[in-house]
């Protein structure tokens, strides 16, 4: 397995970053899901994980069996684990380094 370190500099990348947002995240997910290229703005976005459970609130809403107000809720109840998501190739060179690699049996 590889070991990356990843460079805090973001030196003209244009980042996207949901922090703590997850009114403007669900919304951008939802038109992802939709096949909406609003990401392609972007060369690297950092925010929530939508995991099975996570995805699964998505997809209430998503659908409209949900409003925004309960799935939110139901969102925040779950555990933050946040991804990276490098949308073009520039990102990966510019920010992650190779630092090491083990083995995996």
């Amino acid at each position: 397995m590889n070991i990356y370190q990843m460079k805090e500099e973001l030196d003209g990348l244009v980042c996207k970053h949901f922090e703590k947002d997850l009114n403007e995240w669900i919304d951008f997910v939802c038109r992802c899901r939709d096949r909406e290229n609003d990401y392609l703005q972007y060369d690297l976005i950092k925010g929530k994980v939508a995991d099975d459970k996570v995805f699964r609130v998505v997809d209430m809403y998503h659908s409209g069996i949900w409003d925004k107000e309960r799935a939110l809720k139901e969102i925040r109840v779950y555990h933050d684990y946040d991804q990276i998501a490098f949308i073009i190739q520039k990102a990966m060179n510019q920010l992650l380094c190779y630092e090491s690699f083990y083995e995996v049996m």
